[in-house]
């Protein structure tokens, strides 16, 4: 598991947040990392992984601060960014592919954001929707398992 993000830009550090709860229940057999979005280190991280879920911030066009959307290669992009850094996820994936640096398999969940302005605290509806991402993501996991 991945969580992306910056936890001096607001809601952009939701990634992190999600990441910090999925690693404190110490789940056997999954490793919790965490990232900037830089796309080599996600590339890294994720290189011939079963399965990898990440989690990250959303801003954009569409978007409602604290949705949680859920995105997999092959599916239509969501309407909102899929991803609050430069390169997206399904850019970086696509890069990871010509690479041949991938994993089996690759779930993305995104949180729109609010605030991606400076400050340390996500705001309250993106708070609020970090229980439900990591539900999420411990469904996935289980699906897996």
């Amino acid at each position: 598991m991945i969580g992306i993000g910056n936890s001096f830009r607001c809601d952009d550090g939701v990634g992190l947040a999600v990441a910090s709860e999925v690693a404190g229940l110490r789940l056997p057999g999954v490793q919790v990392l965490t990232a900037t979005g830089e796309p080599g280190e996600v590339l890294d991280a994720w290189a011939d992984v079963p399965l990898t879920v990440v989690v990250d911030a959303a801003f954009g066009a569409g978007a409602t601060p604290g949705r949680i959307r859920r995105w997999t290669p092959g599916t239509e992009t969501p309407a909102a960014a899929v991803s609050s850094h430069a390169l997206g996820l399904p850019a970086t994936y696509a890069l990871g592919q010509a690479l041949g640096q991938v994993p089996r398999e690759l779930v993305v969940f995104t949180v729109d954001a609010a605030e991606v302005g400076y400050g340390v605290a996500l705001t309250p509806q993106v708070a609020d929707a970090v229980p439900e991402a990591v539900a999420a993501i411990l469904a996935e996991l289980s699906r897996a398992s």
